[in-house]
């Protein structure tokens, strides 16, 4: 028989650990965690250098992102718990040593490596060559806090302009640029974890190859559930209504009828 915490026992949810994808945090997805709010106890897991309130490390990298999210998840105390990975969050889940009591994994929209982005090789090397020489001169920390850098966000962005503004005011800039280089440089050595996988994707993504992602799991997973949605990766207005609309009825119920198995 599954393990229950208690506060699971007296909300009659399961708990949920969420981990947000590259350049977002619980603040700027507050509205993904109210969705699964209805259906789970949600604790939102905010990256070191991703949030205001989580100082950057000082070397940024795979590993340390994992070891942050295993230590936020031990100090929560759960006997039982579901963990979620948003884009690149997942590739840090895939990242960690699970501390005991995870019964499955939530992978949505899933970064697998170099493969898996939705990218032409012109405009992949263009990114490359900015983020690698901005985090080997270091200056994407010089700059981030500047009036040009801000003036070219805002220019260059199409999200509205307070969701520019949390970027800028709560993200680290040497830690964006240089998880920025680690995305556009992974080579495709993701570790899927021996837990059953409810895989979340949209067929449309313009982000990452939803083909590909499929097929690698499908490949590798012997427990797995897929649900599609037509969700964006990144939601221009990320708020609960929104993800409600995207996901068809009953597809929420049947991911927790999928990992609530014993």
């Amino acid at each position: 028989m599954e393990r229950k915490s208690a506060d699971e026992v007296q909300s009659g949810k399961p708990d949920l650990v969420l981990v947000h994808s590259f350049y977002a945090n619980s603040i700027l997805l507050r509205g993904l965690g109210e969705f699964l709010s209805d259906e789970f106890r949600v604790h939102f897991v905010d990256l070191p250098g991703f949030a205001a309130h989580e100082p950057p490390m000082a070397e940024v990298t795979l590993d340390g992102f994992a070891r942050h999210v295993e230590g936020r998840v031990r100090g929560l105390g759960l006997a039982d718990y579901i963990i979620a990975g948003v884009s690149f969050g997942f590739t840090v889940v895939c990242r960690m040593d699970l501390p005991p009591g995870c019964r499955g994994i939530l992978a949505i929209f899933p970064f697998l490596g170099a493969q898996s982005l939705a990218l032409r090789r012109r405009k992949k090397l263009f990114y490359q060559a900015v983020v690698n020489a901005m985090d080997r001169s270091r200056l994407g920390g010089v700059i981030w806090n500047t009036r040009l850098l801000e003036r070219f966000a805002f220019w260059w962005s199409s999200y509205p302009g307070d969701r520019v503004r949390i970027i800028l005011d709560h993200m680290d800039g040497r830690t964006f640029f240089a998880t920025a280089r680690l995305i556009l440089n992974r080579g495709e050595d993701v570790r899927l974890h021996d837990r059953p996988h409810v895989l979340i994707l949209n067929p449309n993504d313009a982000t990452v190859r939803s083909d590909y992602c499929r097929r690698v799991m499908e490949g590798e997973l012997e427990d797995l559930c897929v649900v599609e949605t037509d969700m964006d990766h990144y939601p221009f207005e990320p708020t609960a209504d929104y993800f409600r609309a995207r996901f068809a009825a009953g597809d929420i119920a049947r991911v927790r009828a999928f990992l609530d198995r014993g």
